[in-house]
């Protein structure tokens, strides 16, 4: 019997409104030391000195999450301070429309093919933002952790906004 690969093929999509301007919103994710205030889900921190983002096509968006918290740590069986890296590619830029990224395979954190996430940026009458983000190919169990994620990541960009 081979070891095959498991499948990937789980996508997903999450939209959320922000009572914010959609210039704003745009902004929050694609400067440094507005995306290191929100970036990553509950017990990570991602550092605006661990933020680089080459805003244009073929241009990188690199960043690094620090485990913060002792309980997801302990549950992780890894210490307070681990770091994940996060490296992806824009294949395409519309400011302050679209974002489009792309992922290489990461085997040893469970992606095992390239993913792309495109998030589109929604005018909702000059004063909210619509947000669309889709994400994908992940295995079923990945693509859990990965729309927890973003949902998590999505409410500390809500508190963000709303400060």
């Amino acid at each position: 019997m081979t070891d095959q690969p498991a499948s990937a093929d789980k996508k997903f999509t999450i939209t959320r409104v922000y009572d914010a301007p959609r210039t704003l919103v745009f902004d929050a994710w694609t400067r440094p030391e507005l995306l290191a205030q929100w970036w990553g889900p509950h017990g990570f921190d991602t550092p605006s000195d661990k933020v680089s983002i080459d805003l244009r096509v073929g241009g990188r968006f690199e960043k690094v999450m620090v485990l913060n918290s002792e309980e997801i740590a302990a549950g992780m069986k890894m210490p307070v301070g681990s770091e994940f890296p996060d490296n992806v590619e824009f294949i395409e830029v519309v400011p302050p429309e679209l974002l489009v990224m792309k992922s290489k395979p990461q085997p040893e954190m469970g992606l095992v093919v390239s993913t792309i996430t495109r998030v589109e940026f929604h005018d909702e009458g000059g004063e909210r933002t619509r947000v669309v983000l889709s994400d994908g190919p992940y295995t079923e169990q990945m693509g859990g952790y990965a729309e927890q994620g973003w949902s998590q990541s999505f409410e500390k960009l809500e508190r963000l906004l709303a400060g």
